[in-house]
């Protein structure tokens, strides 16, 4: 499910009631978007978070369902330029401080969480968010580890997160539907809507038999991807 067609799922869960569907899994992979400040940042959040309500509606006919929330993946953000890094340009974009916390889990964890949630915790991950996150960074930090592992020095510009989103929502009212990836963005890296997962709820990792993570050889992995892109 793309990050433009998130709504569609609402037809999808109507179908899955009627079929008589017994678990529907949310298109989530993101933060908290039942926060208000996620809604209100833009589409993509808001919506995910109106496909949460509308299941919870759906409960009474028997569908179950479950959404999980893993924060980012720094795989894919590396390689998709995204989270500030602009690796092939030897540049990273930080929003204010770089301050801002924010929450990450592999793609491997997260597929695993998938299997183990449906195999193994069914009844625990029953009608609810399922929590992830291997470990919880800022935008410094995470520039710090490229550079020491990489050992190349990156060209740092900083923006203004309230002239970001002004700007950037502006945009989208315009029609530049594709301006809402830098909300997004702006949504996960300033640790403001939602996206530092281990202040939403309760993480999961341990019940879902994740294996621990460890935030420089995910970076080293993440660069990786990027030179094989």
């Amino acid at each position: 499910m793309t990050s433009l067609a998130v709504a569609d799922q609402l037809r999808f869960i109507d179908a899955a009631v009627t079929a008589k569907v017994k678990r529907y899994v949310a298109s989530e992979y993101g933060l908290n978007n039942n926060n208000p400040d996620a809604r209100a940042l833009n589409s993509v959040f808001r919506e995910k978070g109106q496909v949460q309500d509308y299941l919870r509606s759906k409960e009474s006919t028997g569908l179950e369902w479950m959404a999980i929330a893993c924060g980012m993946w720094l795989k894919w953000s590396a390689v998709h330029d995204f989270l500030g890094m602009h690796i092939k340009d030897k540049k990273f974009v930080i929003w204010d401080d770089g301050e801002g916390w924010f929450s990450c889990t592999t793609e491997s964890n997260t597929a695993l969480a998938m299997v183990n949630s449906l195999t193994k915790k069914w009844e625990e991950t029953k009608n609810r968010i399922v929590w992830l996150s291997d470990f919880a960074i800022t935008q410094n930090m995470l520039l710090e580890t490229i550079e020491r592992v990489s050992g190349e020095k990156l060209t740092v510009e900083k923006i203004d997160t309230e002239k970001t989103i002004k700007e950037s929502q502006a945009a989208v009212a315009a029609g530049d539907l594709y301006a809402v990836y830098n909300l997004i963005e702006t949504g996960f890296v300033t640790g403001r809507f939602g996206g530092h997962l281990e202040k939403e709820g309760e993480i999961m990792n341990d019940l879902l038999g994740l294996p621990k993570q460890d935030f420089e050889e995910v970076v080293r992995a993440a660069l990786k991807a990027v030179e094989e892109s």
